[in-house]
Order: C-alpha cells, then structure tokens, then sequence
C-alpha cells in the first residue's frame, strides 16, 4: 500500500469504525438517547453493522451478528418468488426509506466478513452461516436474464450489485459456473455506456427521471463496478471505473451527488479523481453530524477501507 493509499485507508477506516461503533454502542445503552440503535428486525439495513465492523478488525463480539445477518437476508429470500422475476427484497435505513440496492449491499457485506472471518469463526457458526448465505444469495440469479443483453437502465446499479454478489458467493463455495455468469452480465454492462462514458444511459423516460435519481444510480453502480473489477483483476473493468469517476469529476455538482458515500474506493483509485472521493466523504460526515457519517455511511466506508 503506498503512502498516499495509507492515509486514505486510516481516514476511511476511522470514519467507518467510529459510525458503526457509535450505533452498536447506541444499541447497548451506553449512548446517548436519540441515537440510532442497531435494529433487529431482519429488513433493517443496521443488521448489517456487525459484519461491516468484522471487514475493519476481527472481534468475536461480531461473530454471532454476521451470522443474524446472514439469517435475516435468508429469511427474507425466501419470501421472495424465485428468479422469474424482479423479486430482489428491499431493506430500509434508518430514515425509512427503502432501496433496491440495499439487500445486495449488505449480503456483500456479509459474504465479504465471511470470506474473511471464517477462520476465526467457531465451528458452531461456520455452518450456519455459510448455509444462510446459500439461502440469501438466491434472489441474484435474477440477473441471469442479462448474461445476453444489456438491463435496462434504471437496473443496472442493482443488477451490478447482484453480479457482485453471485460473484461473492461463487469465490467462497468455489461454482466457477456463477463466475461465468457474473462475469457475462458486468460485460453486458460494460459495453454499453452512457453519455460522455458515464456507466450508463438515461432511463428511456428521461423525463419523469431526475437528475439526482440518475446520479444516485450511477454511483451506486459505480461501487459495484469498481468491488468487481478488483476481485476480478479485470484491466477493461478498471478502466471503466476510472472513466465513470473522470465524468462525474467533470459533471457532477455536490448538490446533485448522494449524501451517502457510495463510491468513495472507484474515485480513490485513480489520483486524478480523489478530490471527489474527498468531497463526498466531506459531504457525508456534515450530513451525519457530530463528525460521523451516519449508519449507511458507516457500511460503505468499511466496504471502502476493505478494498483499500
């Protein structure tokens, strides 16, 4: 890791590990009233705080977490209908609102503390955990409608997030087979890109699609698209990465780009668009107050620290 990439890693680190701390501590009673708990229900994104914390250091306190949250992605999978169709199940953060992209989120969450812990997991745990995963990781086969064909626009962030997450699981069981498929559906994505190389187009109903919807989108996707092509060492992903992150240098105005840090490792890899990565960082800690940047930043930023 060279000087430069140290010192990004120690501050998004340390911004991650003091959010997700600040919510577990919440949840025990040791802070302040007012402060976000960690929630228990199975459909709740802060499920996903012990494994994100299990990616910045390895505590069997997180142990028994990473396994609830397994569970609880499981649990929720299997309400789905199955790949037939669009059936990928939402989570929701702490402000109540519901995203697409959550549930991959934090089964990447899980399956990367997973691929990484489980030599320190207790035999009781190992087992239970890899076989909620199995369960969980069911609703990404969906993407399989796109190893031929491009998603249409407003899917390809979560079909990106999917493709990572079927890749995930494809490393940790050893199914070259889910590679393929992984890697077919990221190429339908990859070469067809948007206007002035974003990641990608429009929605064909432009104009009931806001700039700051399209944007979200984009950086959403972004974090997959750069998660995937360094697990993949793949020269041609990387080189979209960087050419997403030059547009959004370009073109995108603070004010049209996400309160939450999504992408913050895509635009830390190239030295030409760290400055964003650092706004977005900015904007993200003013947004979580008292310094930290909130839950849902917490988990991106331990994905973030994890690639870094």
């Amino acid at each position: 890791m060279d000087r430069e990439f140290s010192r990004y890693y120690q501050l998004v680190r340390g911004l991650a590990e003091a959010s997700l701390s600040g919510v577990r501590a919440a949840a025990s009673g040791t802070q302040p009233a007012g402060t976000t708990p960690v929630a228990t229900e199975a459909h709740s994104i802060l499920t996903t705080v012990p494994p994100a914390l299990l990616l910045l250091r390895d505590a069997a306190e997180d142990h028994e977490g990473l396994v609830a949250c397994a569970q609880g992605l499981a649990q929720l999978a299997s309400k789905s209908s199955g790949a037939t169709g669009r059936t990928v199940p939402r989570l929701e953060d702490p402000a109540g609102h519901g995203r697409d992209v959550y549930y991959p989120l934090a089964l990447h969450v899980c399956l990367s503390a997973f691929a990484r812990r489980y030599e320190s997991l207790p035999a009781r745990l190992w087992g239970r955990c890899e076989e909620a995963l199995g369960r969980a990781v069911e609703p990404t086969r969906w993407v399989g409608n796109y190893t031929d064909t491009p998603p249409p626009p407003q899917a390809t962030a979560l079909v990106l997030w999917l493709a990572l997450c079927l890749l995930d699981f494809a490393l940790v069981v050893g199914r070259d087979v889910d590679v393929e498929l992984a890697d077919a559906v990221v190429h339908q994505v990859v070469k067809r890109p948007g206007p002035e190389l974003s990641l990608h187009p429009r929605s064909e109903s432009a104009e009931d699609e806001s700039l700051d919807t399209w944007t979200y989108r984009e950086l959403c996707g972004l974090h997959a698209l750069a998660d995937l092509a360094l697990l993949r060492r793949n020269r041609g992903w990387s080189q979209r990465v960087e050419q997403v992150a030059l547009h959004h240098l370009q073109n995108t105005q603070p004010d049209h780009a996400t309160r939450q840090p999504w992408a913050v490792f895509a635009f830390l890899w190239s030295p030409q668009t760290r400055i964003f990565a650092e706004q977005l960082i900015h904007d993200a800690t003013v947004h979580g107050g008292s310094g930290r940047v909130g839950p849902v930043g917490g988990i991106l930023l331990a994905d973030a620290a994890a690639q870094l």
